[in-house]
């Protein structure tokens, strides 16, 4: 090890040990260093913060004796004798800037975990093992997940909870979550929320990518968003924008049937929906791998606020692929609702039903390929539209929320636009303004 190296772990030993002293000689600086036991390169050092925090939590002194004491009592004489010395060592003191201390240790821990990854990635590289860049991909846009607490106390938890509501109370009652581009959805829902993984079913014909467009649209007017089109490339979406857009009939649109008098409105929809910031991955059925890397460094690089993905079914996962089909399904529901989970973002998926559904209603159960997405899902959404007359320009359409773990389950009424392909608003008075 060079000298250079030893002095920087030497430095970084000394600022743990400085961490620890000041958390115990000065408990109200711990809400200031938001550290987990992994930011210790000292493992000793790590288990010393995990029971401090641990004891501050629970409203326990926190002081070296207390500490000291509550490790003999574990059985754990080598934690007591640390939290002795670090406690009582005459060349420590209190800090005056402990967060400021406190992102030295994450930055040297992204430093030594990034090392790491490097090393197991030149190591597969040479092995030529399978999935070796995907890996260390995924490890390195993870890396900032491991800085948040996962561990709550019950006023914690309550704390968050009345700071939402008081959130929503400042709103006026008004939608806090994620637009979904249709305003009697957004006031039965609140629009999408953080964390949650929404499901949106339909047969085969329904309109569920023209729903996720327009859901998309409408997200980002107000912040970047990512959209994942396993069903349909980049072009396709975009003349669908364009049709919603300019209210030019998209069959016209791909047909080249539009009048000369409609382009000025087409080159206008082409500059407002070419400027929202969304991002999109266009490759057929992608792999879950692939779809979480992307949400990832797309959440680390521009910060989207949520994920659209078109549609579930059309994902696979390299992993498993001899296993049953609706094993594969609910994996790959999972991985998307822990993606959520760590991204802080809504992730909005479509989702096929089967045959069952045809002629009637779809619900829950005809969910296609596993009952899994039942379980995974925050909320889950059922398309429905009259077919009676398929060339009408406007027709009668529902949005039933058959699941919500937050709330009220229920039929939304809105209107079916053909021309765009999208779902608007019932009232005439809607209908007549922007679809999406």
């Amino acid at each position: 090890m060079s000298t250079l190296a030893e002095n920087e772990r030497a430095a970084v030993h000394q600022v743990e040990r400085q961490v620890l002293h000041t958390a115990m000689a000065r408990p109200s600086s711990i809400v200031d260093m938001p550290l987990q036991p992994a930011h210790f390169a000292n493992e000793g050092h790590g288990q010393l913060w995990e029971l401090i925090r641990s004891m501050d939590a629970g409203d326990k002194p926190v002081d070296p004796v207390t500490i000291a004491d509550v490790a003999e009592r574990m059985g754990s004489n080598r934690l007591r004798d640390l939290a002795t010395a670090i406690g009582t060592d005459r060349d420590l003191y209190p800090s005056s800037q402990p967060a400021y201390q406190a992102e030295i240790l994450t930055a040297a821990w992204r430093d030594r975990e990034a090392l790491d990854i490097a090393r197991e990635l030149q190591d597969g590289a040479q092995s030529r093992q399978g999935g070796a860049v995907d890996a260390a991909i995924q490890r390195l846009m993870a890396l900032h997940t491991v800085d948040r607490s996962f561990e709550h106390t019950a006023q914690s938890a309550l704390d968050a909870a009345i700071a939402q509501a008081l959130e929503a109370q400042r709103n006026g009652g008004k939608l806090i979550g994620v637009s979904t581009g249709i305003y009697d959805l957004d006031e039965a829902l609140g629009g999408f929320h953080d964390s949650d993984l929404i499901i949106v079913g339909a047969r085969p014909a329904m309109g569920k990518t023209g729903f996720l467009l327009g859901a998309t649209a409408a997200a980002a007017k107000a912040g970047p968003v990512g959209l994942i089109s396993g069903e349909q490339p980049a072009d396709q979406v975009g003349l669908r924008w364009l049709a919603a857009g300019s209210r030019v009939n998209v069959g016209r649109l791909r047909a080249g049937k539009f009048r000369n008098e409609e382009v000025d409105a087409l080159l206008d929809a082409a500059e407002r929906y070419g400027a929202m910031p969304v991002r999109i991955l266009d490759r057929p059925s992608p792999d879950i791998t692939e779809v979480i890397r992307e949400a990832r460094r797309w959440k680390h690089q521009l910060g989207i606020r949520a994920l659209y993905v078109d549609y579930l079914q059309r994902i696979e996962i390299a992993s498993m692929a001899r296993a049953p089909k609706y094993q594969q399904v609910g994996s790959i529901a999972r991985a998307l609702k822990n993606l959520a989970r760590d991204l802080r973002i809504p992730v909005v998926a479509l989702a096929q039903v089967n045959r069952e559904a045809d002629g009637e209603r779809p619900q829950m159960k005809h969910l296609a390929d596993s009952s899994e997405i039942e379980k995974e899902a925050d909320q889950i959404m059922m398309l429905w539209r009259d077919l009676s007359n398929p060339q009408a320009e406007r027709s009668p359409a529902e949005i039933n929320v058959v699941k919500n773990r937050h709330g009220n389950i229920g039929t939304v009424p809105v209107t079916w636009h053909g021309g765009s392909t999208s779902f608007v608003n019932r009232s005439a008075a809607d209908e007549l303004g922007e679809v999406a």
